[in-house]
C-alpha cells in the first residue's frame, strides 16, 4: 500500500471516529433520524392543568377536585371578589359560599372533560400541525386547530406558530424523543407535556 493510500485510509478512519464520538458525547441521533420521530400523531397523556400536573390516562373526578382547590381561591377573588379575610356580613358570606358551591360544580366538571377527553396533535412533513380533541364516544373531532411548527433538532427546540404561521405561540424544548415517546417542556408556563406515538397512516 502506498503512502497516498495510507494517508487517505487514515484520514477516512479518523473523520469517522470522530464523527462517533461526537455522536456518543452528545447523545442524539442525527437530525434526519429526529424528524422522522417527530413526525405523525401524537396523543398527549400528561400534562399541567391551571399549575396542577395531571395523567390524562388516569380517573379524572379526583385529579379535577385536586385542580379546583388550587385554584379556588384565586377563582373566588377574581369571578367574586372575595377575600378569605374581608369581613363579611352573614347575608353576604352566605350568598358567597352558594356561588362557590354552583363554580365549584361548574369548573370540577369542566376540568373533568379536559382531563378525559383524547387530545392529539399530528406533525406533517410540510411543517404543519393539526391539533384536535376527539370524543371518543361518537368519534367525533372537537375543536380542531391548524398551525405551523419550526423543528431545530440541533437544540431539540420546537416552535408553534400561530394561524396563518405568524408569531410563536409556543417555544417548547424537547426534553425526551424517542420512537413512542415525547417530552416537552413550555417555558412560558414551566409546564411539562408527555405525550405517546399512535398508530395514524400519514397521506
Amino acid at each position: 500500500m502506498d503512502l497516498m493510500k495510507k494517508c487517505f485510509l487514515i484520514k477516512t478512519c479518523s473523520s469517522l471516529f470522530l464523527a462517533l464520538i461526537s455522536l456518543t458525547l452528545s447523545g442524539q441521533p442525527p437530525a434526519d433520524t429526529l424528524l422522522r420521530r417527530l413526525l405523525g400523531r401524537w396523543e398527549v397523556v400528561s400534562y399541567s392543568e391551571q399549575g396542577v400536573q395531571v395523567d390524562k390516562k388516569a380517573p379524572a373526578l379526583p385529579q379535577a377536585l385536586n385542580v379546583y382547590e388550587h385554584v379556588r381561591q384565586q377563582r373566588a377573588e377574581q369571578w367574586y371578589g372575595y377575600h378569605e379575610y374581608d369581613d363579611l356580613s352573614r347575608r353576604e358570606n352566605r350568598d358567597f359560599r352558594a356561588w362557590q358551591e354552583r363554580d365549584s360544580s361548574i369548573e370540577v366538571n369542566r376540568i373533568m372533560d379536559a382531563i378525559a377527553t383524547p387530545y392529539y396533535a399530528v406533525f406533517f412533513a410540510d411543517s404543519t400541525l393539526s391539533i384536535y380533541n376527539k370524543d371518543a364516544a361518537n368519534n367525533r373531532v372537537i375543536f380542531p386547530e391548524g398551525r405551523h411548527f419550526s423543528f431545530i433538532p440541533s437544540f431539540m427546540s420546537i416552535s408553534i406558530l400561530n394561524p396563518g404561521g405568524f408569531g410563536v405561540q409556543w417555544h417548547a424544548q424537547v426534553l425526551l424523543l424517542s420512537a413512542d415517546r415525547m417530552t416537552l417542556f413550555l417555558p412560558e408556563e414551566a409546564e411539562l407535556v408527555e405525550l405517546a406515538k399512535t398508530t395514524f397512516s400519514l397521506p
